[in-house]
């Protein structure tokens, strides 16, 4: 009896889970984005005492309110979709443009005029340039106190992490695309006069399948770990204001990695208000992880009962 893929189920149930929640949490949110909390008087022992934000999780505000009476179970439901969907289109169009390059340049390395190792150096040398360092210095002027809208500067932001993460991608699919080529059923396939489209198709996509769906998952995790690192600098998706007295770095769309940046001061006095977004962020995370690593377990036991394939 088959056992039971644990980790490809559990990490399936939770994206779509995150999903429903990027499509629909706008709707089933508890107050509205621009709601506060009100200041009110409690009975205590001691009489009346004023009670003022952020208030701690109780059946009004599950999760709590953050310092000025935002509700943040409401600020989460706001922003997953920003998140969420910024890290899974980013990564597709990753996969998409790279992967579609690596292939295609791999079918055609000898009508193409550039030796295969200066390209390989070339992209090698690109691709370990850090690209938060590049992010930093572009967002740096248009995304604090920005001039464009939020769904603006998500494209721009989006767009930057696609040009500048698509190269890892064709190089990985490059290398897997050359190797196939080695295995003889190709090499028939094209003394039969099969052309590259119809390698392609039939034989490099449905081999890399379940490769390109792990190279998706780990860009997904590489792109939250990206936003999380610009959310440490205040540079968060869709852009960021400033709140003076004292000066504090404000997201605007509520994304969870701009939240985790927005309220990391609040550790050491109110945890509540950083605990619910950094789980949301890790939980995220690991729903993805969960996904890779099912696909992998799944791919060793094909390998497993087909040896020679």
């Amino acid at each position: 009896m088959a056992r039971l893929n644990v980790k490809l189920i559990v990490g399936i149930v939770m994206i779509v889970f995150f999903l429903l929640i990027a499509v629909f949490g706008s709707v089933l949110s508890p107050y509205k984005i621009d709601e506060l909390a009100e200041v009110k008087y409690i009975q205590t022992e001691e009489g009346k005492k004023l009670s003022a934000p952020p208030f701690p999780p109780t059946k009004e505000h599950l999760f709590g309110t953050d310092q000025w009476g935002y509700d943040i179970l409401t600020l989460l439901l706001h922003g997953a979709k920003f998140t969420i969907f910024t890290v899974i289109i980013v990564a597709l169009l990753r996969v998409i443009i790279g992967g579609s390059l690596g292939i295609y340049v791999a079918l055609h390395q000898k009508a193409l005029y550039f030796p295969m190792k200066s390209t390989k150096l070339k992209i090698n040398i690109f691709s370990g340039f850090p690209v938060f360092i590049i992010l930093y210095f572009i967002l740096i002027r248009i995304n604090i106190e920005p001039v464009l809208s939020p769904l603006t500067l998500s494209v721009i932001v989006g767009s930057l992490m696609v040009i500048l993460g698509v190269v890892s991608v064709y190089d990985n699919l490059y290398t897997k695309t050359k190797e196939m080529q080695k295995n003889l059923y190709i090499s028939a396939s094209q003394v039969l006069g099969g052309n590259k489209l119809h390698i392609a198709k039939q034989h490099i996509l449905p081999s890399l399948k379940s490769q390109i769906l792990i190279i998706f998952m780990n860009e997904i995790i590489q792109v939250l770990h990206l936003i999380g690192q610009l959310g440490i600098f205040n540079l968060f998706v869709g852009g960021t204001f400033i709140r003076m007295d004292p000066p504090v770095f404000i997201s605007i769309t509520k994304e969870w990695a701009g939240l985790i940046g927005q309220f990391r001061s609040t550790i050491y006095y109110y945890q509540w208000i950083l605990f619910f977004p950094l789980l949301s962020y890790l939980l995220l995370l690991f729903s993805f992880y969960l996904v890779s690593q099912g696909i992998i377990q799944q791919e060793k036991v094909k390998q497993r009962k087909s040896p020679i394939l």
